[in-house]
């Protein structure tokens, strides 16, 4: 029995040895199928991985951007949507621009900010089906505009600090109901964020009725037209938190923080977010999985 007291410690020691020469290898494993993977089939299978939650991934700017199909159209735009975004880790400045339109009220709406372990920013379109009284605009639900509605938006997200010269870090373009942009891996302040805009509109009546309501959020020195095309910045948010969402919003930041340097440090064999995410995929595919299955489907799961 005495014996016991040496072998029990011996097998445990053992079984760490094995665990810690196991993981060794397979990390050394995953590092070279990684590595081994074309520029084409890491799109693919990362397209595919980010598909279901309504994403692509672009190679050749290393950010992850909206599909048209994305499943959040679904669900459309409310203000409360904002309004909680802060308890989900995401913190972001955002104005929102209501106009009247064809018998509707539109909303386009900007964010930019950190997102979980993401810096991105994004320009979401919307409307009604009728017109909506300004008192009633935070409690309306808009729908994403149908595909005939969607209007060509080009977002240039930029960072900018007191140290250096401002970056460009990625740009898209298209027609959309909802462009985004997304950079995973990246941990940037909202303040420091600012994003070239331009919306093109149907004509010229939809234009004046846009600029009407964009001249009591913008001064006439930031933004300016072009035909029946907008440029503007979206820089700084003017809105003032109450002293719990001042708390929220740190914790939150804070929170981001963690996690991002949590994921640049477990994936520090690579430099691309898009091999980083690869990398969690085949060494640690559970988690992975877990955190890209649609809600939906984990609850038909369960």
């Amino acid at each position: 029995m005495k014996y016991l007291y040496f072998i029990i410690p011996a097998v445990f020691l053992l079984l760490i040895t094995f665990l810690i020469l196991l993981l060794h290898f397979k990390k050394k494993s995953v590092i070279k199928k990684v590595c081994s993977l074309t520029t084409s089939q890491k799109k693919e299978l990362l397209d595919h991985l980010a598909a279901p939650i309504g994403y692509f991934y672009d190679p050749d700017q290393d950010i992850f951007a909206s599909r048209h199909d994305a499943p959040q159209k679904l669900f459309g735009y409310m203000h409360f949507f904002d309004l909680s975004a802060a308890y989900l880790n995401m913190i972001f400045d955002y104005e929102t621009i209501y106009f009247n339109y064809d018998h509707r009220t539109w909303l386009i709406e900007m964010w930019k900010g950190q997102y979980g372990i993401n810096t991105g920013c994004e320009l979401g379109i919307y409307y009604a089906d009728e017109i909506i009284p300004p008192d009633k605009y935070r409690n309306a639900h808009f729908q994403a505009v149908a595909p005939k509605d969607m209007l060509d938006i080009s977002l240039r997200l930029n960072h900018h600090s007191t140290e250096h010269l401002p970056t460009r870090l990625a740009q898209m373009k298209g027609p959309h109901w909802w462009l985004t942009i997304f950079k995973m891996g990246l941990f940037i302040k909202p303040e420091e964020l600012f994003v070239n805009t331009s919306i093109r509109f149907k004509n010229t009546t939809m234009l004046y009725q846009f600029l009407q309501s964009l001249r009591t959020t913008l001064p006439d020195t930031l933004y300016k037209v072009n035909g029946l095309t907008v440029y503007f910045t979206f820089n700084h948010s003017k809105r003032n938190y109450n002293l719990w969402k001042k708390i929220v919003r740190r914790i939150a930041m804070t929170s981001c923080k963690i996690y991002c340097k949590w994921f640049l440090y477990i994936t520090r064999p690579f430099k691309e977010s898009g091999d980083r995410l690869l990398y969690l995929y085949y060494y640690l595919p559970f988690t992975v999985r877990h955190l890209l299955k649609p809600k939906k489907q984990k609850s038909k799961n369960k």
